[in-house]
């Protein structure tokens, strides 16, 4: 590996709510109206994207900023203006063609690889996308357009250090338990009360469940301790199943 393929940057992720129940035509609306917005909050903030190297998925964005990117400027200026942005643009749209999102930001190490940028930074930054807690956050508040999660790191530098118009009481600790990662994030909620949504009983989203070995004179026994989570349903979740097998009674 070259120098040139590592470095330190801000990464920034998006992804849109429920852009897996729209239709084709929704969906494609979606996608223009997502780049739409987060193009035009760049703008308001005087930042040039263009610069960034984005990777599109659909209802997602992943970005890597240039390593002298103001992470000020994008933790504030930018997450604000985006915010106005998408209340604006949501204001007389039908509640199932809202563009309301989950954001991600992280300022950590990047590396080139074959496929993208491999590596624990850009894995902590997926699983504070993907964290219930940002997912609950948009269910417990209908009117908001945009929940931001903030890595530890770049709350402690910048909001609790005093560098951003963000006070750190406007943001929540929560716990991140996503497949195998257990970590924190600092979240924000646009235009509600972060602290007022509801985590108590929360659910980690957990790996799949691994089948034991069939006990002792306990034949055709699966101990499954599932977990469900986002309206999965699991059967006889914390329970014992018991499969018989033909001519077993």
């Amino acid at each position: 590996m070259s120098q040139a393929d590592f470095r330190r940057s801000l990464l920034v992720s998006c992804d849109l709510r429920k852009y897996g129940a729209a239709d084709d035509q929704l969906q494609r609306i979606l996608q223009e109206l997502l780049v739409q917005s987060l193009d035009r909050a760049g703008a308001a903030a005087g930042l040039d994207r263009s610069s960034w190297h984005r990777q599109p998925l659909g209802d997602e964005e992943f970005a890597v900023l240039p390593p002298d990117s103001p992470e000020s400027t994008v933790v504030d200026t930018y997450v604000r203006a985006l915010a106005a942005e998408l209340h604006s643009l949501n204001r007389y749209r039908v509640p199932e063609a809202r563009v309301r999102m989950r954001m991600a930001i992280h300022h950590g190490v990047v590396v080139n690889g074959a496929n993208g940028f491999p590596g624990r930074d850009t894995v902590l930054l997926n699983r504070l996308l993907s964290s219930h807690p940002a997912h609950q956050a948009l269910d417990d508040f209908p009117n908001a357009d945009l929940v931001l999660i903030l890595s530890e790191h770049l709350y402690d530098t910048l909001v609790a250090a005093g560098h951003t118009t963000f006070e750190p009481t406007d943001f929540r600790k929560v716990d991140v338990t996503v497949k195998t990662f257990s970590g924190h994030g600092w979240m924000w909620v646009a235009g509600a009360d972060v602290h007022a949504v509801n985590l108590t009983g929360a659910t980690p989203v957990a790996a799949e469940p691994v089948a034991e070995a069939e006990p002792p004179g306990r034949p055709g026994t699966i101990n499954q301790h599932a977990v469900a989570t986002h309206g999965s349903t699991v059967y006889q979740a914390g329970r014992d199943l018991t499969v018989r097998e033909r001519g077993r009674k």
